[in-house]
């Protein structure tokens, strides 16, 4: 209690009296209202159509000036010092350049192309991972390409063992040494690279007949089948001729690519009995498999993996198209390609900061910002306001309403809805702006005034709608429930028309109190649409708002109160 007394921002010292008029409140009670934890202040600010109306119509003063003297914004406002302070460190940092030793560089263009192909890839990659026909490929023995942990580079690899109920990963041997790609994804190595019956870059198993001694162990002399026992424990590292491996648990995600090649591998030598034989000639059928650094082509999502999904289709046409374009661009292959892309990558991580701090400190970033401007996009749609947001007429009419929605009210007028009705209906229809209680008894109408109750709910509806399409947070139908209640109608109507107020009292299950409340209400309504009529140039209007104020003005309902004025 004591750190919410005091003036927000005046006060450093709440003071809290607390009386006891009976009995001192219990231990427990005494100490959660002195040490208790608070409840949460939330900011009741809220904006209207009628506050941005009146705001623009005031050059001194803008309605983002408002949003920011809200309570919602106040902690967001005390701490822009701070934040300019470290704007100001951040624009004074020096940034590397980075020299081209191929002339001028190249390697921003370069640097959004990849990161736009590895956005498609990403998403072809997931897509490709759910399609039934790729795990009849994810063999063991089939050979691909994975993520490496340091995501500068890819690595090669063979699976060894699909996933199982026990493992829920795909367990794969990749080569971790020397031999690896560059940092372009692997489908740079495309087809198009090799001559139709050019083999090079694949290894074919020879007949047994014609395998030396040493190719023996791989197949023939090893009857027994894999049990599914896993012997090693994940990751396990070597080396064999000469290259560093890893054989590793990798999930859906960080396969990279699926390539048309596949191998002759021994599960029982590489997980159970653990043969360093067998791990070296896996070794070496690997090494073979790459080609001048690259890997063997990935097989075809359409044609192959049977890709069909137009999306999908379309992005993995992208992926394609930006690789070729990457494979043009000079950077390509320079041996500074990773150096400059690390560098790239902490200069756009730089830019990212600063301008999500220059964001911060901006007007957009304002909580009430984004509903500001659906906002002023629905009053630009319906004619409230020009391009250069100035207040047209439709605007100025919207200024004079305050007892009911500003909007609905509004339209309701331009849309001459009460034009056709006598005094007494268009006064009883208007009470549904300002009565209150969401549960009364259904009103008895005349037709007439059911035309003009559908007609008017109809505009909240549209309203509503026209809200939502320009993402102002409105239910279409909760906003017409919430701002138009027809409760009254016929009790207002039956008043207007001279029934004593015993008799009306019949007409609903509405409390007295809450009647004369509406009435009462009711008649300064009266005045704002008569002002409004003014404003419209709409005599016949405004001497019809006369009449149906003076139709209810009357009795009981207006007199005054002994409260007030004694006896």
């Amino acid at each position: 209690m004591a750190g919410r007394a005091g003036r927000r921002g005046l006060d450093t010292i709440g003071t809290v009296i607390m009386m006891c008029r009976d009995e001192i409140p219990e231990e427990s009670d005494l100490k959660n209202l002195l040490v208790g934890k608070p409840t949460r202040l939330e900011s009741q600010f809220r904006l209207t159509y009628t506050m941005i109306l009146h705001l623009l119509r005031v050059e001194e003063l803008k309605v983002e000036d408002m949003l920011k003297r809200s309570f919602a914004e106040f902690h967001a406002q005390k701490d822009l010092p701070q934040k300019e302070k470290l704007l100001l460190q951040m624009l004074r940092q020096p940034t590397k350049t980075i020299e081209c030793i191929k002339g001028e560089p190249s390697i921003e263009e370069y640097y959004d192309m990849f990161l736009e192909a590895e956005e498609h890839r990403e998403f072809v990659t997931e897509a490709i991972m759910q399609l039934h026909t790729t795990q009849q490929f994810l063999a063991p023995g089939r050979l691909v390409v994975v993520k490496s942990k340091s995501d500068d580079d890819h690595l090669l690899g063979v699976i060894v063992k699909n996933p199982s109920a026990t493992l829920k990963q795909y367990v794969v041997l990749v080569l971790t040494g020397d031999c690896t790609s560059s940092a372009l994804a692997p489908n740079l190595s495309s087809q198009s690279e090799k001559g139709p019956g050019d083999s090079q870059g694949y290894f074919i198993i020879p007949p047994k007949g014609k395998r030396g001694m040493d190719d023996d162990f791989f197949s023939s002399s090893r009857t027994r089948k894999s049990s599914g026992v896993i012997n090693i424990k994940l990751p396990y590292m070597g080396d064999a001729s000469g290259m560093g491996f890893e054989v590793r648990a990798v999930e859906n995600k960080e396969i990279i690519s699926i390539c048309i090649s596949k191998i002759k591998i021994d599960q029982v030598g590489l997980l159970e009995d653990i043969s360093k034989t067998v791990y070296a000639k896996t070794v070496q059928m690997l090494i073979k498999e790459q080609t001048d650094g690259k890997y063997p082509p990935a097989l075809d999502a359409i044609k192959d993996l049977k890709m069909k999904d137009m999306d999908q289709v379309k992005r993995y046409h992208a992926h394609n198209n930006l690789l070729e374009e990457m494979s043009k661009n000079k950077c390509h292959g320079c041996i500074k390609l990773k150096e400059h892309k690390s560098m790239m990558k902490d200069q756009k991580m730089h830019k990212d900061e600063l301008d999500q701090l220059k964001y911060q400190m901006s007007d957009e970033a304002l909580q009430q910002m984004p509903q500001f401007q659906g906002r002023i996009d629905v009053l630009k749609e319906i004619h409230y306001i020009d391009s250069d947001l100035v207040v047209q007429l439709k605007g100025r009419v919207a200024c004079e309403m305050n007892s009911g929605e500003e909007l609905i009210s509004t339209e309701c007028l331009f849309e001459n809805q009460l034009d056709e009705l006598e005094p007494e209906e268009a006064v009883a229809i208007m009470s549904a702006f300002v009565f209150q209680q969401r549960n009364a008894s259904e009103p008895s109408l005349t037709p007439k005034l059911a035309d003009a109750k559908k007609r008017l709910y109809d505009t909240a509806i549209s309203l509503g709608q026209l809200q939502k399409r320009h993402e102002v947070p409105v239910d279409p139908e909760e906003y017409a429930r919430d701002n138009l209640k027809f409760g009254l109608v016929e009790v207002v109507y039956e008043w207007a028309k001279g029934t004593p107020f015993a008799d009306i009292c019949e007409l609903t299950d509405v409390s007295e109190g809450l009647i004369v409340r509406t009435i009462v209400r009711l008649d300064e309504t009266c005045r704002e649409f008569r002002n409004a009529a003014s404003i419209m140039g709409n005599s016949a209007l405004y001497k019809k708002m006369e009449i149906a104020s003076n139709a209810i003005k009357r009795d009981i309902v207006f007199a005054a109160s002994l409260y007030v004025t004694g006896i």
